[in-house]
Order: structure tokens, then sequence, then C-alpha cells
């Protein structure tokens, strides 16, 4: 009987992982008894509030927790609103607010719901790797451009008058990842007036919205400057539910109702657990302001003590849990270099290439999410690593 053909995978989202490929090799490493200290996860390491446990436990006495509104359930949609007045004086209509399968779904919506097949959306580098590779995948064509360490990698009107042919949509971060650093809010009005003179869709991801340590660059929500502009945001980072799988999207009214239903074709609602649990973490912020005062002491012990080592140029870290550190002059390619970090003293980062197509193999990412003794821990090994 002659051989069967096998069934092959499509060529969409077939993108080798990176982060899933170190994290592969930094378990090969604890089998042999070593202990991995992991800076190249963008999480907390702490759970959920505990108004969010609780609350999920009373719910489910009164409830079945079946299908939601495609939009989410109302009440969290009002909280939000709510929110948004008392966090940045902002009006935000309920009924503008859409809660999703985490942030990533809220992206995804955007790109199918607001581009078709062949549209050309810009990301400024660096960014976050998953947004370019979900471009691809649903035939959006993802256009990198340069920002500059000036800036703090965060785009300019000039650096998008640099890109070559003209874009449908520019996606943007404040706080940014991998860099951590901010948008200023008169550089984001300039970005947000360009963006809507030249018909370029703009979306703002504040995922990171909450965590942030000065008042050098106030944080400012892009919902502030323009109805047009859609914001995407999670309760994965500052609400610490990374596994909850729970995000919103703010968006103009006319998009409501088709960002809704294609919401509801796609995976009919978002976790009605999550939801009912996100309603309470919002009001949990002594709890999680706890978080981001331990971010902030993270932050330091590595913005003090990383220099001397030779990671001595990194974007301004005004939030999120990150630093961008160059290290062309340490070894030509970043990826081999935390490959050998790993190896010789058990302390994993994230390489720059994932997020970066032009220059991420001269950069590296330090995430400082975790608990302060794993970060002084850290620190030590690479200072002995660094001398020998």
């Amino acid at each position: 009987m002659p051989a069967t053909k096998r069934f092959q995978p499509s060529h969409r989202g077939a993108t080798p992982s990176i982060a899933e490929k170190m994290r592969s090799r930094a378990k090969e490493v604890e089998a042999t008894g070593k202990k991995v200290i992991y800076l190249q996860v963008g999480q907390p390491s702490t759970g959920a509030p505990e108004g969010a446990i609780d609350a999920i436990h009373q719910a489910s006495d009164t409830s079945i927790l079946g299908y939601t509104s495609a939009a989410g359930i109302p009440e969290l949609r009002a909280r939000i609103s709510k929110n948004y007045q008392d966090l940045y004086g902002a009006q935000v209509d309920p009924e503008r607010i859409v809660i999703t399968f985490g942030a990533s779904g809220a992206m995804i919506l955007a790109l199918v719901g607001c581009f078709d097949a062949g549209a050309r959306v810009a990301l400024p580098q660096p960014f976050y790797y998953g947004y370019r590779h979900a471009m691809g995948t649903l035939g959006v064509e993802c256009v990198p451009f340069d920002t500059s360490m000036e800036n703090h990698f965060q785009p300019t009107v000039e650096d998008v008058q640099k890109i070559d042919g003209e874009i449908d949509g520019l996606i943007f971060a404040s706080p940014g990842n991998p860099t951590g650093s901010m948008m200023p809010g008169q550089q984001m009005k300039e970005l947000a007036e360009y963006c809507q003179q030249k018909k370029i869709r703009l979306i703002s991801d504040e995922i990171y919205h909450g965590i942030v340590f000065d008042d050098e660059v106030p944080q400012q929500t892009a919902v502030a400057f323009s109805d047009e502009i859609i914001v995407v945001n999670s309760f994965s980072k500052y609400y610490s539910m990374a596994g909850w799988r729970l995000g919103w999207m703010v968006l103009p009214d006319y998009l409501i109702e088709p960002i809704s239903n294609l919401a509801h074709n796609l995976y009919l609602c978002p976790p009605a657990p999550s939801q009912y649990g996100a309603l309470h973490a919002m009001d949990c912020r002594k709890e999680l302001d706890a978080h981001v005062t331990r971010y902030k002491k993270n932050r330091d012990i590595l913005v003090k003590e990383l220099p001397a080592m030779g990671f001595d140029q990194f974007a301004a870290p005004h939030g999120a849990f990150y630093l961008y550190c160059h290290v062309q002059h340490l070894h030509h390619d970043s990826m081999q270099f935390v490959m050998e970090m790993l190896e010789g003293c058990g302390v994993l980062a994230a390489p720059g290439s994932d997020f970066s197509v032009r220059h991420g193999h001269h950069f590296i990412r330090f995430s400082y999410a975790g608990a302060t003794a794993d970060i002084e821990e850290a620190v030590d090994r690479m200072r002995k690593w660094r001398a020998d």
C-alpha cells in the first residue's frame, strides 16, 4: 500500500518562539541541579489580589458563571469607565469599553476589525514581539521603524515621517515593553494629531499603566487626546492577574458593534470568572501599589549596580518592570550573550533580537518583576561572572 502523504501545518503563525527556546534551555540547566534566576519573564511574581479571589468564590455561589455578553459584563465596563475619570480625569462612556480575552485578544480584535489583509501597520523598534508575529498571521504587513535612545525609544512624529511609503496604522506603548520608558504628554499629543491628520489609525498599548515610579514623565492615557484612538489595556500587569486572560479596549463609538460582533464570532465572550474577579481587583489598589513599591526597589538596585558590570546604556525606566540594555560593546550577538550568561551564572535575561529586527542583537532585556531577594542574588552572580 503506498505511503500516505502527511498533512502539514499552515505557514501562518509558524514563527519560532525565542522566549520558549530560552525557557527550555533554562529548564535543562536546572535539571543539572543549578538554580536559575529568571529575569526574562514579563509577568508579576505575585498572584491576584485577595479581593479578586474572594469575589470569584462569592460569584460561584450565586451563578453558574456561564457565557456573558461578548463585550463583557456591564458592571466591569462601568467600573473601568470610573477609573478613567478617577485616574486621568477622562470621560469614557462605558459603552465604548469592550472586555477582551487578554490584551493580546484585544490587539487581535483591533488588527482584524480595523485593517484589511495587506494593510500596513507600523511598529516602533524595539517593541513587543508578539504583535509583529500576530500581524503576519493575520495578513497585515508589519512595518518596523527606528526610534532613538535619546527619546527613550518612544516614537516621535519625525520618526514616523521617515517611514518609507504610506501606512494605515501605528501602534505604540507607554510604558513600553521592552524599555519601560514613557512618552511625554506633549509628544503623545503631537503624535495623535499627526496620525489623525494623515488618517493613520493609532493604537495605544497601555497595559503597564499603574506601574510607574516617578513624576518625571506623568502617566497619561491616549484617550485624553482623541476619541479616534484605540486603547488596549490589561489586568495582567498592574493587577497581577496574568493567567486570568482578561483585558479591555476603549473604542470609537462606531467600532463598538463591529468589534463586539467580531469578538463573539471568534471566542463568544471573555472568561466570566475573570470578569467578576477583575471587578473587585480594581478596589485593591493598596495591595497592588505595594507591588509597585517593590518593582521600584528592584529597579533602583539594577540601575545602581549594573553600570559597573558594563550594562551602562539603557532607556529611562519610568515604569513597567524592564531595563533594556545596550550590550554591543560586550558581545556581538545578544542571543549568544544571554546563553553564555545563563550557562555562566544561572541568570536568564531576554535577547533583544526578540524586540527589534534591525538592532535587537545589540540589546538584552532584564525583567525585575520578581522578588527583591532574587534581584539581589542575580546582581551578585552577574558581578562575579563579569569579573571572571
